[in-house]
């Protein structure tokens, strides 16, 4: 039997199954070199496949145009600052693996929706075994600190990448009502781990998500998702891009530690903001590339490694030109799947309303980020092709 690139089903199935793998897991961190070795070998192989289909085709979408100049601005300020290149070209790959395999396996896009599912779900599960099989690691105090887990290594990266598969296991249900059998599972999975970790900002968000997605319109839904990114942004503005400036004033003050009870640092992030936008300052239209733990210990403050806020993170890498692209990325793909008036489309932006939320407190991997702005930005797609086969 002959099989042929473009309508093949396995090919773009398995390449988001290694995408989803090398996005979620950090085997590094569990001492599994070799297979970590191995999925970015598959990685690296799938990107490079890609790449050549563009190469042989001589033609990529404008959005992913826009993608491309982002990603190439910090390699040329990593390569340029002497920071972590290597890693940020392992990051383009996987980047350009995603957005590619989206791009010309279109016609076949349940089958992407599927892969990325199955590889987010292994690590779901996986993350589960681990804490169940290594109890001492969320059970004995203070280990979450310093123990490494299969989702991202700190138990800070674990919540964005349950978010992830919980929007894409919402999305397979729409390819069939078979998939509540994975859905329900994983939301089980999801929350007991968020729990287990003592990570009460994975946990809250993952529980905002789930109670968004289960009001009974599609109004109420799409009002709380422009309420909370209002919300977003106004924190964004007026005490993210402050830092500790907020710390000066009466009434944030009272609102923060008197009304919603916690501390005025938000646990030191407020110093991480201050010392983020110091740094941004001295380098605002080039950025500094993509900084290791190192950089961050030697330019910023030594509370914790990194701004802890995607907008900040993004200044850092590439100044306000990526701040920019980024920016239109973002808001142009919440445009396109606000388009489709529907359940799922509902979803996703919850989903994407949810990790900003998360995103004003940490810094996660850009291949997960982009995977909720293509899943975004292809969604009409996803939607005409499944409806047309009903």
């Amino acid at each position: 039997m002959q099989i042929v690139l473009n309508s093949s089903k396995i090919i773009p199935f398995s390449l988001m199954v290694f995408f989803a793998i090398y996005a979620s897991f950090d085997l590094t961190a569990v001492n599994l070199q070799m297979a970590s070795y191995a999925i970015l070998a598959a990685t690296l192989i799938g990107g490079a496949f890609m790449l050549y289909k563009i190469i042989r085709e001589k033609t990529i979408p404008k959005s992913d145009l826009v993608i491309y100049i982002f990603l190439t601005i910090i390699a040329i300020s990593s390569f340029v600052h002497g920071t972590d290149a290597k890693n940020w070209i392992y990051l383009c790959i996987s980047i350009l693996l995603i957005r590619s395999a989206f791009y010309f396996y279109e016609n076949h896009i349940q089958y992407l929706i599927l892969g990325l599912a199955s590889g987010f779900n292994i690590g779901l599960f996986l993350q589960l075994y681990q804490l169940i099989t290594q109890p001492d690691i969320w059970i004995i105090p203070d280990m979450k600190e310093v123990a490494v887990y299969i989702l991202g290594g700190n138990y800070n990266q674990i919540g964005i990448r349950i978010l992830i598969s919980l929007v894409i296991n919402y999305l397979c249900i729409k390819i069939s009502k078979a998939f509540y059998f994975i859905l329900i599972p994983s939301i089980i999975a999801g929350i007991s781990i968020s729990i287990m970790v003592n990570s009460m900002t994975a946990a809250t968000c993952i529980i905002l998500f789930l109670l968004l997605c289960s009001l009974p319109s599609t109004y109420l839904r799409r009002t709380s998702v422009k309420l909370l990114l209002f919300l977003i942004v106004i924190f964004q503005i007026f005490v993210c891009f402050t830092g500790k400036g907020i710390e000066n004033s009466e009434l944030a003050v009272w609102f923060i530690e008197d009304v919603l009870g916690k501390d005025i640092t938000f646990t030191n992030r407020t110093h991480m903001w201050d010392s983020a936008l110091r740094i941004i300052i001295e380098s605002p239209f080039w950025g500094y590339g993509y900084p290791d733990g190192l950089w961050y210990r030697s330019h910023m403050t030594s509370f914790a490694i990194g701004p802890h806020n995607i907008l900040l993170a993004t200044l850092i890498y590439g100044g306000i030109p990526a701040f920019i692209l980024y920016l239109y990325l973002f808001i142009k793909s919440l445009l396109l799947v606000y388009r489709i008036p529907d359940y799922w489309a509902d979803c996703i932006l919850i989903g994407i309303a949810t990790a900003s939320l998360m995103m004003l407190m940490e810094v996660y991997t850009l291949s997960i980020v982009f995977t909720f702005i293509t899943l975004a930005e292809y969604y009409p797609q996803i939607h005409y092709q499944l409806l047309s086969k009903e």
